[in-house]
Formats: structure tokens, C-alpha cells, sequence
């Protein structure tokens, strides 16, 4: 996505896990990348599967410093990083950013994915410069001149949502959450009493629409449609996502996440239909990959 003149791209568009099959050809079956386009500041989001693809191109442009927003450490957000071709070449800064976790390092997730049983080449033994920046919740890091504001998610796992601000234009990636379930789904979020949970669930609903309010363009979890929706799974549905545009003045929605078994023509009579639900004032797309949008 792009900020000025240029484009977000969505690299990985969709699956918690990699597909390949005919059904899902124009959509694509990478899991989450994005590459946000910010002047002189390559940013990409995640490190789904998609970011080989990224990874390459950014070689080929010469690209040397990168910033890498990670929402959190499920496996189909980070399973692409040791594929990632700028991890390959000398003089390269790779800075990666994710909310605290309590008890585990940032460094030692993609450290203990790249472990002799599971990877050829330790992340210690590869030729870019590696950054590792943990951020406490509410915690403001300024990339080039883009303001990026992070909060927690209500998903499985530490999970964070972020909100960048550039020149006068705001995206918010809102992946890997359930918006407006009853549940506490996240790592240090339960809590002993009825009460105390709904004040929890409102605080988290509340930075969510900080994260929202007004953006110019949103990439929401819309993993599920309203008959498969799983309340502990930590997922959202389309419906969701038109609500949160709705209460937060969003202009642009983007369906993401789609789940991995939904196909090319299903997804179209989903983005049908909500477009249609969507009213007048908002723009509703669905994630594909190589879909490139404009602030």
C-alpha cells in the first residue's frame, strides 16, 4: 500500500496456511505479507509466505534497509522469513518490530524456526544485519516519516494491530482478531471475574477503534462467514468488519485472511455480497495477492 504516489501490495494475501490448487488462483495462497510503499521507507507486514516474492523484489530494486512489522508469532505469519532473498546479502538492515511477549524474545521465534531440525542456515550465520525492536502496547516508532501506533489484539497468542500515519493518509492492518467476541483469547488477558473480563473486552474493542478511526484504508480479518464462525478460534467475519468501518469512519475495507479452503468463485460471492451491505461510503475489496491500493 502506498502512501503518496505509490501502493500497498498484499504479497500474501490471505490462508493460515500455504495453497495451491486451481480454485485458488487469482486470489492466491500465500500466507500474510503486505508491502507498504512509504516515500523512502520499505515497510512490509508479516512474514507469511508471501514475503518471498517481497524479498526478491526488494533484492532486485537494491532495497538495503527494511522494517518488518510482525502481529504476532503464529506459524503462517512468520513461516516465510527464512526464504526472505535481503536475509542473503551483505550490508542489508533488517529491523523487526512486534508487541513485548512476556517470557519469550523476539529473537529467539525466528532464531528457534531456523534451527538445525527445521532450517539449513542459523539466523546467526545469515548475511543481513538483524535489528530485533520489542514494543510495549501504545508505544509510538517513527519509520522515515511514518508514525506507526501499535495495540493489543484479542486473538490467541500476543497479538498486536497496527495504524500508520503519513502525510495526512492512515492504513491500519487489523489481521488476527475477533472484534466483538465475549471471549479473552490472548496470552495475559483472562481474568477472574465477569466484570473485570467485560472491561477487558471493552478495553481491547477501544484501541482497536483508536487503531481504526478514520483510516483512510483497513485490512480486516474476515476469516470466517457468519455460519462457520468459531468464538475461541480469535477470528472475524465480514459483517464485523463493515461494523468497525461503520463505527470508525474507515474508507477503504479490505476482506483478508480468507480461510484456506474458500475458492476463487466463493470469495467473489462474498465480495459481492458485501459490497452491496457496505452502503455508500465505503469501498470494499478482498484481498488477493499482488493487489496494490492507493491512499
Amino acid at each position: 500500500m502506498d502512501f503518496g504516489s505509490d501502493a500497498d501490495r498484499l504479497l500474501g494475501s490471505e490462508r493460515f496456511l500455504p495453497v495451491c490448487r486451481a480454485q485458488s488462483l487469482r486470489y492466491g495462497g500465500n500466507t500474510p505479507c503486505l508491502e507498504i510503499d512509504a516515500g523512502e521507507a520499505v515497510i512490509l507486514i508479516d512474514a507469511g509466505t508471501g514475503i518471498r516474492a517481497a524479498g526478491q523484489a526488494l533484492v532486485e530494486r537494491g532495497v538495503k534497509e527494511i522494517h518488518l512489522l510482525l502481529s504476532h508469532a503464529h506459524w503462517d505469519h512468520i513461516q516465510g522469513f527464512p526464504y526472505f532473498a535481503p536475509l542473503h546479502q551483505p550490508g542489508t538492515c533488517i529491523r523487526v518490530y512486534s508487541l513485548r511477549r512476556p517470557g519469550t524474545a523476539l529473537d529467539t521465534i525466528f532464531a528457534d524456526q531456523q534451527r538445525h531440525s527445521f532450517f539449513p542456515v542459523a539466523l546467526d550465520q545469515q548475511a543481513a544485519r538483524l535489528e530485533f525492536v520489542e514494543l510495549d502496547e501504545g508505544q509510538v516508532v517513527e519509520i522515515g516519516d511514518t508514525r506507526v501506533y501499535s495495540r493489543r489484539l484479542n486473538h490467541p497468542s500476543v497479538t498486536g494491530g497496527f495504524r500508520l500515519e503519513r502525510q495526512g493518509r492512515t492504513f491500519a492492518y487489523l489481521s488476527d482478531v475477533d472484534l466483538y467476541t465475549k471471549l479473552l483469547l490472548g496470552e495475559g488477558l483472562q481474568t477472574p471475574s465477569a466484570a473485570e473480563r467485560q472491561q477487558r473486552l471493552e478495553g481491547l474493542l477501544a484501541g482497536v477503534c483508536e487503531l481504526a478511526h478514520g483510516a483512510d484504508l483497513a485490512v480486516c480479518d474476515t476469516f470466517f462467514r457468519p455460519e462457520d464462525y468459531e468464538p475461541s478460534w480469535g477470528h472475524s467475519r465480514p459483517e464485523d468488519a463493515l461494523r468497525l468501518a461503520r463505527d470508525t469512519g474507515i474508507g477503504q475495507v479490505v476482506l483478508f485472511h480468507h480461510e484456506p479452503h474458500r475458492s476463487d468463485g466463493e470469495i467473489d460471492e462474498l465480495l459481492a455480497h458485501y459490497r452491496r451491505q457496505a452502503g455508500p461510503g465505503l469501498e470494499v475489496f478482498a484481498a488477493a495477492e499482488g493487489l496494490a491500493l492507493s491512499l
